[in-house]
């Protein structure tokens, strides 16, 4: 399946900004199975520097400054993926048992294992992440088998709420809620199996949705998405998605991978000027293409 993406924000400010400078994640890279094809970012008005760089964690990142005084900014990234190697069941390594995989148990070399089961600065292990992991993963259990029933219990357990949090409100708030979007169910897995010694890592990116029977396709329905990418060792991966219960297959598009949202924000950035207020307009459409 080849995916083409097009993701447009817009900013209208009150007054004039004499300077932005901003990152994107929304270019995606070679990750997950995944292949791109074509990756661009047009800013309007257009911008005095614009680079695609590397980031630390090894996603494709573009950085930009504006110089010319400006009252909106619109920023668009286009990208075209083939999604068609990304894995739709687990691989064999996954059916192993779980301990097998804890950071403590791989080589020296795999780096990887330390760096995603440390805490981050919006994921902290804890007792009560561990507990709850636990009643999933019992000693003798294959990875496989631990993660779909974490996954599926998150999902039973969570209501999907969009006004009960913030991109900031904390682990531990959510835990007690039992209620968010993607990025908070994300985190709580996160959280439940760094806390019992697994590696795992925040994934952003999109996921083809289907409209309602009898209904097109709309223009900007799609949005961007977040799920679970955990760490098998050698550099593989694999996808799962608490929001949905189900393995982050051929309809999942990966942008970029990290710690937590704050490693991987689709779009952050800074501006100066004497604005009080600003109007945000985000629209994502994922369409399959022959191309």
């Amino acid at each position: 399946m080849i995916y083409e993406i097009v993701h447009t924000t817009r900013y209208d400010y009150d007054a004039a900004v004499s300077a932005s400078y901003g990152q994107l994640h929304q270019m995606p890279a070679d990750l997950d199975g995944q292949v791109c094809l074509e990756a661009t970012a047009t800013i309007e008005p257009r911008a005095d520097f614009l680079s695609e760089r590397t980031d630390y964690f090894g996603n494709a990142a573009a950085v930009f400054t504006i110089h010319e005084p400006h009252s909106s900014l619109t920023v668009t990234s286009r990208s075209l993926v083939d999604c068609s190697g990304r894995d739709e069941r687990f691989p064999e390594a996954a059916e192993r048992v779980w301990t097998s995989h804890l950071a403590t148990a791989r080589p020296p070399g795999d780096i990887d294992a330390v760096e995603f089961v440390l805490d981050s600065p919006r994921v902290t292990r804890s007792q009560a992440l561990a507990d709850y992991a636990m009643v999933s993963f019992a000693a003798d259990t294959d990875l496989a088998s631990g993660l779909l029933d974490l996954n599926g219990r998150i999902h039973r357990d969570f209501e999907f709420d969009a006004d009960a949090t913030q991109t900031d409100t904390p682990l531990e708030r959510v835990l007690d809620l039992r209620r968010g979007v993607c990025q908070d169910f994300a985190h709580v897995m996160i959280g439940c199996l760094r806390s019992i010694g697994l590696a795992a890592a925040y994934v952003s990116g999109y996921i083809e949705t289907d409209p309602p029977a009898g209904h097109p396709t709309l223009v900007g329905a799609d949005r961007t998405h977040a799920w679970v990418g955990v760490h098998l060792g050698s550099d593989a991966w694999i996808g799962i998605d608490p929001t949905n219960d189900q393995l982050a297959g051929g309809r999942y598009i990966t942008t970029a991978r990290g710690r937590d949202y704050g490693d991987v924000v689709p779009m952050r950035g800074v501006v100066f000027t004497e604005a009080t207020r600003s109007d945000l307009t985000v629209t994502v459409d994922v369409r399959r293409t022959l191309a």
